[in-house]
């Protein structure tokens, strides 16, 4: 009881200021963190950062009464090692603390506002990226000058202190951060690719969701696969990049299916020739028309319904024709769901794919191709083949 009146006292008195602020105000922290951090980061899920932030909270009002615990019982400790270290763990944490509010803050007023699924959501932009920038460095700045305030190593200000250092270390490492930051900016000043697009990556045949765009990297969500990839920035745009959410005309997104159609079966005169081919070319714009309707009249197929299906025979193959049909689709939704879009995109496509072969079957248009082979056998074989047979190996 009286090492608590003891610790009572010393945080009343008012001799150590900054101890007796820091020990009430991470009491309020620990009760407080949860509606904190979801308010700075909403629609996220913040289990992790809460139980870090009532963990360290928890761990300087451990450090504190230690402190005071070992300056009562031992002479020879004067206090002020864990004192300091609490406070430069509370500097550190208010630092990212700033730093996440500022985030939230720059993204509301220089950011963009896209609506997902129905809820509006701020996204990066490159104005609130470089603001970003700048009030990082100037956190970083102050929370490095802080703490060698609070240890007085006031030596470390110089030009060969910690401060020459660090400017030395990312000079050095600038090679390795520098273009992953310069290339998020572009991605951003760009306008062409935002959080909730969908993109083709060149060199990788899946779709993907772009997640995130951060100051070193990508997060992006696997559309076919369902899983989160990471890309550096320098990676992600080092290559041609197809965005599907952003289409160059109101028509929509412009999909091709290709089929081989066996060649028909002719007569041997001209006029039925002409008549019969006439009839082959029919069936297969039937086909295809048909296909359109079946599209039009299922409302899980997402296709534009202004637009009708075009094809045309694309090629004269050695063994079938190839005839290419033509669908546009509907506009992405804007979602970061990959389930939606895996029905809008892909169930799309293969339902599409479904009604095709559906009318073929009615208009009885054969939508596989047989493979020909000529066989022939030589004259040689053939008589060797007539003496094995006329002289039978004994048994």
């Amino acid at each position: 009881m009286d090492f608590l009146t003891g610790l009572w006292t010393e945080l009343t008195s008012g001799e150590y200021p900054v101890v007796s602020f820091l020990f009430f105000l991470n009491i309020i922290l620990l009760f407080l963190a949860r509606p904190i951090i979801n308010l700075v980061a909403p629609d996220q899920d913040n289990k992790t950062k809460i139980k870090i932030a009532q963990a360290l909270n928890l761990l300087v009002l451990v450090m504190q009464i230690v402190d005071f615990a070992m300056r009562q019982s031992f002479e020879w400790y004067s206090g002020g090692y864990l004192r300091n270290l609490g406070i430069s763990l509370m500097v550190i944490y208010t630092g990212v603390f700033i730093y996440s509010a500022s985030g939230t803050f720059t993204r509301k007023r220089f950011g963009k506002s896209r609506t997902f699924d129905g809820k509006v959501s701020y996204v990066e932009s490159y104005n609130s990226r470089l603001v970003n920038i700048v009030l990082l460095s100037m956190i970083v700045l102050t929370v490095v000058y802080i703490l060698i305030e609070v240890w007085g190593a006031d030596s470390l200000l110089e030009t060969t202190g910690i401060i020459g250092i660090l400017l030395v270390f990312l000079g050095f490492t600038s090679s390795i951060w520098a273009p992953d930051i310069v290339s998020g900016l572009i991605i951003l000043n760009s306008e062409m690719l935002v959080d909730g697009d969908v993109v083709v990556i060149d060199g990788h045949s899946n779709e993907y969701i772009i997640a995130r765009v951060t100051l070193i990297y990508a997060v992006l969500y696997d559309v076919r696969n369902n899983h989160r990839t990471l890309l550096r920035n320098t990676q992600f745009i080092q290559s041609r990049i197809d965005n599907l959410s952003r289409i160059a005309s109101s028509d929509g997104i412009r999909q091709a299916f290709k089929y081989n159609i066996g060649y028909p079966v002719l007569s041997e005169t001209r006029q039925e020739r002409e008549i019969e081919l006439a009839a082959f070319r029919k069936n297969i714009g039937d086909m295809f028309t048909r296909s359109y309707e079946a599209c039009q009249a299922s409302d899980e197929i997402k296709i534009n319904q202004n637009k009708p299906f075009e094809w045309a025979m694309t090629n004269a193959g050695d063994y079938a024709l190839e005839y290419t049909m033509w669908a546009y689709l509907e506009r992405i939704p804007n979602t970061k769901v990959t389930a939606t879009i895996r029905r809008h995109l892909m169930g799309t496509l293969f339902k599409i794919n479904e009604t095709v072969f559906t009318a073929s079957v009615i208009e009885g248009v054969d939508l596989s191709t047989p493979d020909l082979v000529n066989a022939r056998i030589s004259n040689d074989a053939a008589l060797l083949d007539g003496q094995n047979t006329a002289n039978p190996k004994p048994s």
